[in-house]
């Protein structure tokens, strides 16, 4: 797609790739997952201060589905006691941190409860922390599906619940019952993606994958072939309900994504908890960190986004320096997460009306990719259509089929 570059004085500026780009500021909603976490670390430091304390180790985070999702919230929380000058060590601390947390339905809503337990030398437990989060703002599924490596599909559940909401023909205690009804299917399914892990094949290859087999939105990981300097499909694997991708130490992948609906889409690409516009120069852009997808659309995603006219290869990498890039907190999972977008000349959906008003191996940085570039003016939504989320490291963590 060459596109030439569009002047848009006041306005955000756009990336256009085999995709196109654009972000606004979304409002902040509370209560979030980081919240938890911060607190969670906020709690357990003030603690450690008043018992003359500096110093800890951090054990696991057990929980539902692989160990993904505990990993993902042992460093978020070690990163946030580091901020807060507590210092986590590996061995010698008198005091050791461990966790666990769950996942489970709760009505027409959802309850993430995250524990952080205390032990002494012994192994004698001196004092616990708990952090809840209500999975009910849009924001917040988004965190979940991230955090926990999700592959699910909530299309048809969430485009329910704004056919329900803009019913005009039914009384206000009618609607509501039925808006709580719907959003406990949407809650249902998103707990039982992870205590009932499934996804789809969607060609032969087994290269293509999707929440199930009608989804609108599919996933593949190409890899580069030395020998043609191309990139080749990548077979993906059944892990006991999860999809993994047998990525090696030194591999230079692109990501493929496609829009099968009549509509156009976002899509937040997160590499190792990284969204792939960390690397970005323009600071709204690192902000919403969204790729534009037209209707009925393919679009294939090279490397970390800098600039509209440069990016940086994904590669795998088993070092475990940064490379230039923030903490990853997912080690070894590709997610990608489909949202609503439309331009300024179209409507926002109904159900983005109604949020509006209710929110190892790792891939470190490779050679630089140069393109052309392209702008275009448009929008995105915050509610969670799809995730679908491809281990590629760390299978040992996977059940087997």
């Amino acid at each position: 797609m060459n596109i030439r570059p569009i002047s848009l004085p006041g306005i955000a500026r756009l990336a256009a790739f085999s995709v196109l780009s654009f972000l606004f500021l979304a409002p902040v909603h509370g209560a979030t997952l980081d919240d938890a976490i911060v607190n969670l670390a906020e709690n357990i430091s003030e603690y450690l201060e008043e018992k003359g304390q500096r110093q800890i180790m951090l054990g696991t985070f057990d929980g539902p589905g692989t160990a993904t999702a505990g990993r993902a919230i042992r460093a978020s929380l070690k990163d946030e006691l580091t901020k807060k000058d507590t210092q986590v060590v590996p061995l010698g601390a008198s005091w050791t941190v461990r966790g666990a947390f769950s996942f489970e339905q709760t009505g027409s809503s959802a309850i993430v409860l995250i524990k952080a337990n205390l032990f002494d030398k012994s192994g004698k437990e001196i004092s616990g922390f708990r952090e809840k989060v209500k999975v009910e703002e849009v924001r917040s599924i988004e965190d979940i599906s991230r955090l926990l490596g999700l592959t699910v599909d909530l299309d048809e559940e969430q485009d329910a619940v704004a056919q329900v909401a803009n019913d005009t023909s039914s009384s206000k205690s009618e609607t509501a019952k039925q808006l709580v009804s719907k959003q406990a299917e949407v809650t249902g399914k998103l707990v039982s993606s992870v205590s009932e892990p499934i996804f789809a094949f969607r060609n032969s290859g087994n290269t293509v994958v999707s929440p199930d087999a009608n989804s609108k939105f599919r996933v593949e990981i190409m890899v580069a072939n030395q020998s043609t300097n191309g990139f080749n499909p990548l077979s993906i694997e059944n892990a006991g309900g999860f999809p993994f991708a047998p990525l090696q130490a030194n591999d230079v992948y692109k990501i493929r994504l496609y829009n099968d609906a009549d509509h156009a889409v976002g899509v937040k690409l997160s590499i190792d908890g990284i969204n792939s516009f960390c690397l970005s120069e323009d600071p709204s852009l690192r902000t919403r960190g969204t790729w534009f997808f037209p209707a009925k659309s393919v679009g294939v995603i090279s490397g970390w986004y800098v600039s509209p006219t440069l990016l940086k290869e994904f590669v795998v990498t088993a070092n475990g320096e940064s490379l230039g890039l923030p903490h990853g907190a997912d080690i070894g999972t590709v997610t990608a997460q489909f949202f609503h977008a439309w331009t300024e000349n179209e409507q926002p959906p109904a159900v983005e009306l109604l949020a509006k008003n209710k929110g190892q191996l790792r891939t470190g940085i490779g050679k630089d990719i140069t393109r052309k570039a392209g702008f275009q003016r448009c929008y995105f939504g915050e509610t969670l259509l799809s995730s679908v989320s491809i281990r590629y490291s760390n299978p040992d963590d996977l059940p087997l089929e």
